[in-house]
């Protein structure tokens, strides 16, 4: 085998120097045992079963990631709607007080006037001697006495004109 053959007659050329060609073997053999590692590891289905454990750990870890950052980000939404909630909620607890507070005069000062009004009434259709012995006796009881000797007084005075009301029937 010499070097003078065409290059396009298929066969392989041979070089003439011995040292391209070990060079030569030397890379066939490199080559060779590189298939031969392709070959095996085609063939070696513990090793592709490893490598596919191995692919499916990483898949896993990586949605594992991703879900684990997505729970955070849901948990986060969730505490600031909580927090956005509780302050509208406190708005509206504040705005209820002050809407029962306002109302709450208001209701005081309607009834306020109306039991004046009743008072000057109840003072018109009072007997003279009746207010008299009324204000002698508030002149001589304490603060206390006073109050109980006004209910007793307004409810003999409810109990006078329910009674009164009945026999006008």
């Amino acid at each position: 085998m010499t070097t003078d053959q065409p290059a396009d007659s298929g066969a392989s050329s041979v070089p003439d120097d011995p040292e391209k060609l070990k060079q030569d073997i030397e890379r066939t053999r490199e080559e060779l045992g590189q298939t031969v590692e392709a070959l095996v590891a085609k063939a070696d289905v513990k090793a592709q079963a490893q490598e596919a454990k191995a692919q499916a750990k990483e898949k896993v870890g990586q949605l594992t990631d991703r879900l684990k950052g997505t729970t955070t980000q849901a948990r986060e939404q969730a505490t600031a709607r909580v927090a956005q909630a509780r302050g509208q909620l406190a708005t509206k607890t504040q705005d209820v007080k002050q809407a029962a507070t306002t109302n709450g005069a208001q209701g005081r000062d309607q009834l306020q006037a109306r039991a004046t009004t009743v008072g000057g009434k109840v003072r018109d259709v009072t007997p003279e001697p009746v207010q008299r012995a009324a204000r002698h006796a508030a002149e001589r009881t304490s603060p206390r006495q006073a109050t109980i000797a006004a209910a007793a007084v307004g409810v003999a005075l409810v109990a006078f004109i329910l009674i009164r009301r009945r026999r006008g029937r």
